[in-house]
């Protein structure tokens, strides 16, 4: 069977990243567990920018602001990005990287819970792509938020939606918080596909 951290492994290893910086962070998130997303993922959505032009970005979890400077770098210096995060410790060294790249005129945090109205997030939309990358149990509820902040033929991403493959094999999971976790993403899963409002691809 294969083994889907090896799979990841093997992909991101055909990604690089655009400078020093992103290279610290990745691997900073790999010792200490910040969940960023996987490069080979995150080349795919840079690429799937490129291809839209989208210019207007709503992110929902910045964490360390990875996600944001990648998708900044691949949007342009026009383009408007606002992510949302409520750890403060986060948006402090998120804040600190993306002014490293000298980015905070096209990043914009915001502090707050995403799973809330934020007036700052609404005052910023419509938006062309949305990245849902916060609380994976929150998923389904941030996607009913967030929907009505996207413009007409807009894009919604929702990040590690097979869950580093555990959707596969859900009661395969034995820890009773982590299976309650995945059944959530797979409920996650089933409900996108019901959207007759959007063009669902996994």
């Amino acid at each position: 069977m294969i083994d889907f951290k090896e799979l990841s492994a093997y992909a991101d290893a055909f990604t690089c990243s655009e400078n020093e910086r992103l290279k610290q962070m990745e691997q900073k998130a790999a010792a200490i567990y910040i969940p960023i997303m996987q490069p080979s993922s995150m080349a795919f959505l840079q690429q799937l920018i490129r291809w839209t032009g989208a210019r207007r970005i709503l992110e929902l979890g910045t964490a360390i602001g990875y996600s944001s400077i990648r998708m900044a770098l691949a949007a342009g210096s026009d383009a408007s990005i606002i992510t949302v995060e409520r750890d403060q410790a986060m948006i402090e060294e998120a804040r600190q990287n993306i002014e490293t790249l000298n980015l905070q005129h096209v990043i914009h945090i915001v502090c707050g819970d995403a799973t809330e109205e934020l007036q700052e997030v609404v005052a910023a939309a419509p938006f062309d792509l949305i990245l849902i990358d916060a609380a994976k149990a929150q998923y389904e509820r941030m996607f009913h938020r967030y929907t009505q902040l996207l413009r007409e033929e807009g894009i919604i991403v929702t990040d590690n939606v097979f869950f580093h493959g555990l959707v596969c094999d859900v009661d395969g999971v034995k820890k009773r918080q982590l299976n309650r976790l995945v059944k959530k993403v797979d409920a996650y899963n089933h409900f996108l596909a019901q959207q007759s409002d959007f063009d669902t691809v996994f």
